[in-house]
């Protein structure tokens, strides 16, 4: 019986030679894009095509002992935000020559570890990780320690060896803060944010408008989840409460300044403000953090800290670079942010 000899195998040499470049561009290519021009890739991805070559991801796994995916952990895919940046970080590891998972740990830390524990068994490239609340140390840097590529964005695990990309929500409570006393409020409170891995910097920002403010105002702290049923709830603390009906029995007093450390949590204040009978403006003026889409089409458009995450997502996936490149890269990126004033602060 006659049988069909097999097709040659195209080499990487092969495919050089019809793109007209080097062993090593195609090679670079094929692992890291990025750093090859717009112009070369097309003539070697287009000498792919001819000659029918096909990049085997499994033994070039084998040889550097990575299997090629990148992992994009996120708390939730819920929140416009996250979804936003998921999307931006799966273009960029695939423009870079690797394949992106999508996970979310549902904020949950058994979740996270048990997600972490099957992709160091895959030998997973990266991790690029929103850590869930709560996340430890000790349990981030043993991983990092074994060798497993580590970058947090968004949410910062306090002392972690992992290098981190991060919003500066510091500049961003300043700037917020700023705006609410330009506006004439003489008491703030600050509502929300103990369970961010960044609140101590966004009550430092917070403080630090407050202390340099030629006046005297009052300043309090409402602790509460950062979520929009906990805004609902947040004008029931008494403290807050006692300050809003002196502002209500004093025509000539002057509005209550809330910095809402989430716009979720904003969106709640603001659900909540008929059955308390206010209003903003008179009474209360408010000021949220993340800039979600609806802050601007809201019965009251929400003031808010905007942060692009395209940037979030570019430093993060430099970073990864850089580090499978076993370069030097910085433990924490702060990321600008700017203030969006809108009629809730106006």
């Amino acid at each position: 019986m006659n049988s069909t000899p097999p097709h040659p195998k195209v080499t990487i040499i092969q495919v050089a030679e019809l793109a007209g470049v080097s062993k090593s561009t195609v090679s670079l290519v094929l692992t890291q894009p990025d750093k090859v021009s717009i112009k070369t890739k097309e003539k070697v991805r287009q000498a792919m095509a001819e000659l029918g070559y096909v990049y085997n991801r499994d033994a070039a796994a084998l040889r550097s002992k990575r299997s090629g995916l990148v992992a994009i952990m996120l708390p939730t895919l819920d929140n416009p935000k996250f979804t936003e940046l998921a999307t931006t970080l799966q273009q960029g590891v695939l423009e870079r020559g690797f394949v992106p998972m999508l996970l979310s740990s549902n904020d949950e830390l058994d979740t996270q570890q048990r997600l972490m524990e099957r992709l160091k068994e895959s030998n997973v490239t990266a991790v690029i990780l929103c850590p869930a609340t709560g996340t430890d140390v000790n349990w981030q840097n043993a991983l990092n320690n074994s060798g497993m590529v580590i970058i947090n964005v968004l949410r910062e695990v306090p002392f972690s060896e992992a290098p981190c990309v991060l919003a500066d929500t510091q500049r961003g409570a300043f700037l917020a803060t700023q705006a609410l006393l330009e506006q004439g409020c003489h008491a703030l409170a600050l509502v929300g944010g103990p369970s961010l891995s960044n609140y101590a910097h966004f009550k430092e920002g917070f403080e630090q408008a407050v202390h340099l403010h030629p006046g005297t105002p009052s300043s309090q702290y409402i602790p509460c989840d950062n979520t929009r049923q906990a805004g609902q709830q947040a004008l029931n603390d008494p403290a807050l409460a006692q300050v809003i009906a002196k502002v209500r029995t004093d025509d000539r007093a002057a509005p209550v300044g809330l910095l809402c450390a989430s716009d979720q949590l904003a969106y709640g204040v603001l659900d909540a403000l008929p059955s308390h009978g206010l209003s903003v403006g008179k009474e209360l003026k408010i000021v949220g953090f993340g800039d979600l889409p609806d802050s601007a089409v809201l019965p009251c458009p929400l003031s808010s800290v905007a942060y692009r995450s395209g940037d979030l997502a570019e430093h993060s996936l430099s970073i990864l670079t850089a580090l499978l490149s076993d370069q030097n890269v910085p433990r924490r990126t702060l990321i600008d942010v700017t203030l969006i004033k809108r009629a809730s602060c106006l």
